[in-house]
């Protein structure tokens, strides 16, 4: 018509809303938040394709799949149940229950219960334990263990420990210091500067500037026995012995002579009546004996000291009544000094 505007020269007149069917086909607005963000979303139902999503809450319901690639950082988030598949990295997180299936970097995280059932298959592992249970470490270091018990597996290099029980296995390892309590079985291959306060050493291969104090040395089948300190003592007693009336002697134990330096037999008659002849014998060979001294009639309440005048690896006191009509006994004790 004649002087009037087509169309509206106000944008803002020009504005419409948008309407859609809830289920009973009325016409309901849809409304927006101050930003423009639709609200009335309906609870329920399914949203089939979501191209990007920023500062969302899901309060409830599943999300089946993401098929592409979530590159993102959570500053913070809680996530209540479900399964996450793969974490790549979390900093700062606290998981109060469900499963990691797998997780490739964790850092700065604190476990305060579950149990981690993990295999580590590479990288660094830098955290502190304060309790819990590790089942299976199939490879890695360890750096520092207070207060741990271990009860399977091998560890390769330890090198401090402080106040363990190892009731089993094999220890293959060099002890820089420190004190094994009890060692129940087992090899020391070598030992430098040690000091062996009670136990027994089955096999002693070779001992360097060691000092026996106590104790009993059963035997030394082979090897060589540098020295022994002219304050080291030893001493054998052989008492209540029994000097029966046959004519031939009976040896006592033999005593290997062959480090010692000064040596003899103290032989004293306990019996009231009955007088004793005394040997000693020496051999090379344990088999074949050498009378080297000689002391007969040894009167009832009598002492004698036989000292041997030859010198062989083995030496013996062998004994017998004087006569065949009346016995006797004998205390004999064997002293000697090394060199």
């Amino acid at each position: 018509m004649p002087n009037f505007n087509v169309f509206n020269l106000n944008p803002n007149d020009l504005r419409i809303l948008i309407f859609g069917q809830d289920t009973t086909g009325t016409a309901r607005p849809i409304k927006t938040d101050s930003g423009g963000s639709i609200l009335n979303i309906p609870i329920g139902g399914t949203i089939d394709i979501v191209q990007q999503v920023s500062a969302a809450t899901i309060v409830a319901g599943t999300i089946n799949a993401i098929t592409g690639t979530v590159t993102a950082v959570v500053p913070s988030a809680t996530v209540t149940g479900g399964t996450l598949t793969t974490i790549q990295s979390v900093l700062g997180a606290k998981v109060t229950a469900g499963t990691l299936t797998t997780v490739e970097s964790v850092l700065g995280a604190t476990i305060t219960a579950g149990t981690v059932s993990a295999t580590i298959l590479g990288g660094t592992v830098s955290t502190t334990l304060l309790g819990g249970t590790i089942t299976n470490l199939l490879n890695g270091t360890i750096t520092s263990v207070l207060g741990a018990t271990i009860t399977a597996g091998t560890l390769t290099t330890v090198g401090s420990v402080l106040g363990v029980t190892i009731t089993t296995g094999t220890i293959s390892a060099t002890l820089l210091g420190g004190t094994i309590t009890n060692l129940l079985n087992g090899t020391i291959t070598s030992v430098l500067g040690a000091t062996i306060t009670a136990g027994t050493l089955t096999t002693v291969g070779s001992i360097l500037g060691a000092t026996i104090t106590a104790g009993t040395i059963t035997a030394i089948l082979g090897g060589t026995l540098t020295a022994i300190s002219q304050n080291s003592f030893v001493e054998q007693s052989f008492l209540a012995v029994p000097a029966g009336t046959a004519t031939t002697f009976t040896p006592l134990a033999a005593i290997t002579t062959a480090v010692l330096e000064t040596y003899s037999f103290f032989v004293y008659n306990s019996s009231p009546v009955g007088t004793v002849d005394t040997i000693l014998e020496i051999s090379v060979n344990g088999t074949n004996w050498f009378t080297d001294v000689t002391s007969s009639n040894l009167a009832p309440g009598s002492v004698d000291v036989l000292v041997p005048q030859r010198f062989l690896k083995y030496t013996r006191l062998s004994y017998r009544a004087s006569t065949t009509l009346v016995t006797g006994t004998i205390d004999v004790i064997f002293n000697a000094q090394g060199s």
